[in-house]
């Protein structure tokens, strides 16, 4: 059986949504297939904790794991770290260099689409529409004129590198707007301050099957909070999911044609979910991609995948079977 590393943790705000991410991959993996260690990512600790409790220390030298005197090789990595360093390419290109397989897309897909501003640039490239936006780094000044000519209020504020909506703000007015870059500066040394787009927000999530990319379904988002931010992600009771998305065939294949087009360009690999806003007139804004996306028992990706007919089991053994070698 293959040895998996089931990555979780991380030095984000989405650590407890991870540690769950990589609890429900354990729970569904093929266990006639692969023998999965769960490995906490916390800052300079990487650790396995066995059924007695006992820490094992992994050796970051060649990503290997000594427990009575047996040394563990693994034959692959299953990156389930939301936000730093499992989203951003940290993890990504300490394995590459390690020449060890690992889930997901490479480390240049990833740290591209991590940063919300720059990954807006390369996707507009490609012909989507994206809402206006400016871009700050920390120690810039801030031209609230221009902010106001570009983005008008209300608008949103959001670090640049960051997942989950974590320091993100809505701002209706020049006053909220000091507040909500100090907040935003503290999760990144940029920012991106962002038009509000009017609509409804949809969600499809893509994932490599058979070698080619295939869109899994769309999904609206209702919040009951203003807008989908990180208590509307996560506390009950803020949320529906609807999917399928109540909309029209034709912009559903709009949004999933697009959505593997985007993936097939920016060279994904695994399985991700790309956001969206729609306009009253249909149009399909692009609001951000999650190379590695949330994967509890209730979030959006199994969802689809159930709703594509597809075996959660076999969906996992899919997505470890087709692990492209990154180095």
């Amino acid at each position: 059986m293959k040895k998996v590393a089931i990555l979780a943790g991380g030095d984000s705000g989405e650590y407890d949504i991870s540690i769950k991410t990589a609890g429900n991959i354990y729970e569904v993996l093929d266990k006639k297939l692969f023998t999965p260690y769960l490995i906490i990512i916390k800052g300079k600790e990487w650790f396995f904790t066995d059924e007695m409790q006992t820490k094992h220390f992994i050796d970051k030298n060649d990503f290997t794991l000594t427990i009575n005197s047996e040394k563990i090789t693994f034959d692959a990595v299953f990156i389930a770290i939301h936000g730093t360093p499992g989203e951003n390419g940290k993890m990504q290109a300490y394995f590459e260099m390690m020449q060890i397989p690992y889930t997901g897309c490479n480390m240049f897909c990833s740290a591209l689409t991590f940063n919300k501003y720059f990954c807006n640039i390369a996707v507009h490239h490609f012909g989507i529409t994206v809402a206006p936006s400016l871009h700050y780094y920390k120690n810039e000044k801030i031209d609230v004129k221009k902010i106001e000519e570009v983005c008008g209020f209300p608008c949103f504020v959001k670090p640049c590198n960051s997942g989950s909506s974590v320091g993100v703000s809505k701002v209706h007015s020049i006053d909220e707007l000091q507040k909500a870059i100090m907040e935003a500066f503290i999760h990144d040394d940029q920012l991106m301050i962002e038009k509000q787009i009017i609509g409804r927000e949809v969600t499809c999530g893509v994932a490599m099957m058979n070698g080619k990319p295939k869109a899994l379904a769309v999904t609206e988002i209702l919040s009951k909070k203003e807008y989908y931010d990180f208590e509307a992600k996560y506390t009950p009771g803020f949320l529906e999911l609807v999917t399928p998305a109540d909309i029209t065939k034709e912009l559903e294949e709009k949004i999933m044609t697009c959505s593997e087009m985007l993936f097939q360009k920016l060279n994904c690999k695994g399985v991700v979910r790309i956001d969206y806003i729609v306009t009253p007139d249909n149009i399909p804004y692009f609001l951000e991609m999650n190379t590695i996306p949330g994967q509890t028992a209730m979030s959006i990706i199994p969802r689809q995948v159930k709703h594509k007919g597809i075996d959660i089991v076999d969906f996992y053994t899919q997505l470890l079977s087709e692990i492209p070698l990154h180095y």
